[in-house]
């Protein structure tokens, strides 16, 4: 069976400026950050919750974060 590649959210939130942000790692290694949480708080809530599947969905990602579905 091959192993999918993945979309990889580090876990720990940035703080930048007033906000925080996550950093997402795509399969190629291009790295993309996820703004705009008020607090840490915020930001972990939103990766543990349903946010991360919705982020790599909007990027044509599965929900679990495999290669993109080319599906359609």
């Amino acid at each position: 069976m091959a192993k999918h590649a993945t979309v990889e959210f580090d876990p720990t939130p940035i703080k930048v400026g007033a906000g925080w942000r996550l950093v997402a790692t795509h399969p190629s290694g291009r790295q993309e950050h996820i703004s705009g949480f008020h607090t840490e708080g915020e930001a972990i809530e939103w990766l543990s919750g349903n946010g991360g599947a919705a982020w790599r969905r909007t990027r044509g990602y599965t929900a679990e974060g495999s290669e993109p579905d080319r599906r359609s």
